[in-house]
């Protein structure tokens, strides 16, 4: 399908949907004119945002048909939706996410959010148990992933700390109590206080307080309340302390999860697994290249050391790797995720002396990374691929 073609289909759909609106058509309009400025936005999508750049890169049709699957009931891949199946569901997604984020949220890419998670409700209706799996992985990544409640107990500080709460102080006691609380916070969510970044918000004096600090790379927020039998009792601020949530439409996808998508969501005709062998890299770099060269391909890796892939991002000055990945931050309970996160390979990857050179794609933007070649499994351990199309 030509891009005339593709966006002539957009019109209809937009004559024949009311809930297909004008900003929806003018952003799909956007996205068949120029992949690339496909964004996950604050959403937890990566693996499915970069199927669906796929679609507007070799097969504008199979996108078309997502659309049509979303906004008209239609069905997609022979997966039946009708009506408002996909639909409604992430409107509420859509919803929660805005109201956690306030100001911080962007309306441009809500039909970005809509069709990738959309893809995620496909993969439930077509195989349920793959689905669950993938929630569980996404509890790997994140312990708060399927947390309801917006906030859980964790432990209780002495009274005898409400001067320094009141007064924004973290003296030595309160450092202490809260170090040695630690491994309780750890056991209900995964993290715990890191010090040097808290920071302590007074909302009722002697009552009521809010630490907040930084921890794996996102921001964390424990609410402090007094209660009547003396002791503040400490809970998690869910939705001030993580982005992964279920009900928002943050959905994490492992290596298995995303090629049972591809292949029987998405409707690839080929989905291969490799592994980066830490001792010899290029074997896996042979064997991707080589996809790379086929007509329709489509490269996903699931990055680890997430922290130096968002700062790749957006500093040019950080995008040779230089040092080893950094672990994922432990979540208690949890094993290791094989990735913490999912980019697209956008061409080949080159040998340059001790470094490959890997062109990726990821939060809307193209860029390249060097990455030591004695680090690459480390980096970029597990790589997804094949044709996205016959």
């Amino acid at each position: 399908m030509e891009i005339a073609e593709a966006r002539q289909a957009v019109s209809d759909l937009r004559a024949a949907q009311p809930l297909f609106t004008g900003p929806d058509a003018a952003r799909a309009n956007t996205l068949i004119g120029n992949p690339d400025a496909l964004d996950q936005g604050f959403y937890g999508t990566c693996g499915m945002a970069a199927v669906v750049r796929s679609f507007l890169q070799h097969d504008r049709a199979r996108f078309v048909n997502l659309l049509q699957a979303v906004y008209a009931g239609a069905d997609f891949n022979r997966i039946p939706t009708g009506p408002g199946v996909l639909l409604q569901g992430r409107l509420k997604q859509r919803d929660a996410k805005a109201a956690q984020l306030n100001t911080a949220y962007i309306p441009l890419f809500d039909l970005d959010f809509v069709l990738a998670r959309s893809l995620g409700k496909l993969l439930k209706i077509r195989s349920p148990q793959m689905y669950a799996a993938q929630k569980l992985f996404s509890e790997e990544i994140a312990r708060l992933f399927n947390v309801r409640e917006p906030f859980l107990d964790a432990f209780t500080l002495d009274p005898e700390h409400i001067p320094a709460l009141n007064a924004a102080k973290l003296d030595t006691r309160l450092s202490c109590e809260l170090r040695i609380k630690g491994w309780r916070l750890g056991q209900v969510a995964g993290f715990t206080v890191d010090l040097p970044t808290t920071k302590i918000e007074t909302r009722t004096p002697g009552d009521h307080w809010v630490l907040r600090f930084d921890a794996g790379g996102r921001e964390r927020a424990l609410r402090v309340l007094r209660t009547a039998a003396g002791p503040l009792q400490v809970a998690v601020d869910v939705h001030g302390s993580e982005s992964a949530f279920r009900d928002q439409g943050d959905l994490g996808l492992d290596s298995d999860g995303l090629g049972h998508l591809m292949l029987h969501v998405a409707a690839a005709s080929t989905a291969t697994i490799t592994r980066i062998d830490p001792l010899a890299p290029q074997a896996a770099v042979d064997v991707v290249n080589a996809q790379l060269t086929g007509p329709t391909p489509y490269v996903y890796g699931l990055v680890r050391s997430f922290d130096d892939w968002q700062r790749a991002k957006w500093e040019a000055s950080a995008r040779t790797f230089p040092n080893p990945p950094s672990p994922p931050a432990p979540v208690w309970g949890r094993v290791e995720p094989e990735g913490e996160h999912i980019i697209a390979v956008n061409g080949r990857i080159e040998r340059e002396a001790d470094f490959y050179v890997l062109p990726v794609w990821t939060w809307k933007t193209a860029f390249e990374v060097r990455v030591p070649a004695a680090h690459l499994a480390g980096y970029l351990p597990i790589l997804v691929h094949g044709q996205i199309g016959a």
